[in-house]
C-alpha cells in the first residue's frame, strides 16, 4: 500500500498515512488518525521517491548517455561530445581570447546605447510636433546610413 503525505491548510500539519488506493483521502486534519489535530482541511502533497544508486547499472552516463546542452543531443561521453564539437566547427570555451566575452558584451552595450540614442531624438522629434518623415531624418541621419552603423546597430550585427 502506498504512502500518502497530507497537509492541513489551517495549521500546515503534515499527517503521513498508508492508505489503500480504494480508500478515500483524508479530508480533516485530525479526524481519521490517531494523532490529534485542529479539524482544518487537508490536500493531498505530491511526493516523489528518491534515486537509490542501484537504479543505474548501465555505466556513468546511463543507457542514453547523458544531453549535450551545447550539441542539444545525448552523447555517449564527453570525449564523443568534443569530436561532434570539433567537426561542427565549434571553439572550446578555454581556447578563445580572455577578454573575448568582456569585449562581446561591450559591444552589446554600444549598440544598445546608439538604439537607445536613435529612438529617444525620434521620440522627442514627435513629441515636438514634427512629422514622422521629419523625426526619422532627425533620428536616422544620412551618414549613419551611409556609413553602416545603422545597419550594425539595428540588424544585430556587432562589429
Amino acid at each position: 500500500m502506498p504512502l500518502y503525505m497530507f497537509k492541513c491548510k489551517h495549521c500546515s500539519k503534515i499527517h503521513e498515512e498508508i492508505l489503500h488506493i480504494s480508500e478515500p483521502d483524508l479530508e480533516y486534519c485530525g479526524a481519521q488518525t490517531y494523532e490529534s489535530g485542529c479539524g482544518g482541511r487537508l490536500y493531498k502533497l505530491l511526493v516523489a521517491p528518491s534515486a537509490h544508486t542501484s537504479w543505474n547499472t548501465t555505466g556513468r552516463y546511463g543507457a542514453n548517455g547523458y544531453f549535450s546542452k551545447a550539441l542539444g543531443v545525448h552523447v555517449d561521453s564527453p570525449q564523443k561530445e568534443k569530436k561532434i564539437m570539433e567537426s561542427k566547427g565549434f571553439v572550446c570555451e578555454a581556447d578563445l581570447p580572455k577578454d573575448r566575452w568582456d569585449d562581446a558584451v561591450s559591444a552589446q552595450k554600444d549598440r544598445i546605447e546608439f538604439q537607445d540614442k536613435c529612438i529617444d531624438t525620434y521620440t522627442s522629434a514627435l513629441d515636438n510636433g514634427k512629422t514622422k518623415e521629419e523625426a526619422v531624418v532627425e533620428a536616422f541621419t544620412a551618414q549613419d546610413a551611409l556609413s553602416g552603423k545603422l545597419d550594425k546597430a539595428f540588424a544585430g550585427e556587432s562589429k
